[in-house]
């Protein structure tokens, strides 16, 4: 994967909630990420993308 990884230990305890919010919704509550019906793994998604962004806002301030 291109890029340098972060070494944000929040970040990265972020991202390992997020990996297990969806085994869980994947395996339990049979959620399927990218199909056009499901609402709330989208939600997970917008909610990722904007803590992404604001952590990448937050290190150039």
């Amino acid at each position: 994967m291109p890029g340098r990884p972060s070494q944000a230990k929040p970040l990265q305890y972020i991202g390992a909630l997020v990996a297990l919010i969806a085994l869980v919704g994947y395996v339990v509550f049979d959620w399927r990420f990218g199909e056009t019906n499901g609402v709330l793994p989208l939600v997970i998604g917008i909610v990722c993308v904007v803590i992404a962004v604001g952590w990448k806002l937050y290190q150039r301030l």
